[in-house]
């Protein structure tokens, strides 16, 4: 993508779970190339971690907002709104991954709780954004999701059922957005070495041997070099939110899609 640092000058983009990997990685690119950024963390003590850095211009608005409490993301959405007059793209960046082992085997609740935070979570900060992008007429939404929902992932059931229920729902919002001048794209950045794909601390001992299975199945994709490089993943992701894959809406895309020569193909660029 262009290296240009003001390409998305002015741009207002709400990043949920900013405190750290992926999240905090995207809100300095984002940062970088001129956007204004409101950052929502779970807890108030991760909060100062989300826009450490981040100084001076452009302006960036931090907010306490669990995606699984609408009342923190409709308090976020309004101090964005009061302090930088609304906002403009969505990224629903928060995510947990899940228990591990046969599905029938995870804890319910555990289980219940992923697709809480994975998939009611994003839907809960468009309820919160929506309105005022109907209101302004404009507005993207982009969704972090996965290959593990495009395919399957056994073993890691609740988190792959999410991400699959994440391609869905964006299909349909995008559809229903389209009155609005608002579009929807579900993400894949690939595994990358924050967040979720970061390094897991060793655990020999846990009595849990399908988390060990997983670890172990992690460390052999990063050995044999199928990581993403983080700069790669967000590239694309940047992409989307800069508008460029507009024609695309509803589609599920990754790091590796030429979005260029695919919305070139749609032939409304």
């Amino acid at each position: 993508m262009s290296q240009d640092t003001t390409d998305l000058a002015g741009l207002r983009v709400l990043v949920t779970g900013a405190a750290g990997g992926l999240g905090r990685a995207l809100a300095e690119a984002l940062h970088a190339a001129g956007a204004h950024l409101v950052l929502t963390t779970r807890t108030a003590d991760s909060l100062p971690g989300a826009a450490a850095g981040l100084d001076g211009a452009p302006e960036v608005v931090t907010a306490v907002a669990d995606v699984t409490n609408d009342a923190e993301l409709a308090a976020a959405v309004k101090l964005a709104t009061e302090r930088l007059g609304g906002i403009d793209v969505l990224v629903n960046n928060a995510g947990v991954p899940g228990p591990v082992g046969p599905a029938w085997e995870n804890d319910p609740a555990e289980w219940r709780h992923t697709l809480a935070v994975n998939l009611e979570g994003p839907l809960a900060a468009c309820r919160a954004v929506l309105p005022g992008m109907i209101e302004r007429g404009h507005g993207r939404i982009v969704t972090i999701s996965s290959h593990a929902g495009h395919t399957r992932w056994p073993h890691v059931s609740a988190y792959s059922v999410s991400k699959a229920a994440v391609n869905k729902l964006t299909e349909n919002l995008a559809i229903e957005l389209l009155p609005h001048g608002i579009t929807a794209f579900s993400y894949h950045p690939g595994i990358v070495d924050v967040g979720l794909g970061a390094t897991a601390p060793e655990t020999p001992d846990s009595d849990n041997p399908w988390q060990r299975r997983l670890e172990s199945w992690m460390d052999a994709q990063r050995k044999a070099g199928r990581y993403t490089p983080l700069a790669e993943a967000i590239a694309n992701l940047q992409r989307l939110i800069r508008g460029d894959a507009d024609p695309l809406t509803g589609r599920y895309l990754t790091y590796e899609d030429d979005i260029p020569a695919l919305a070139a193909a749609t032939g409304q660029v």
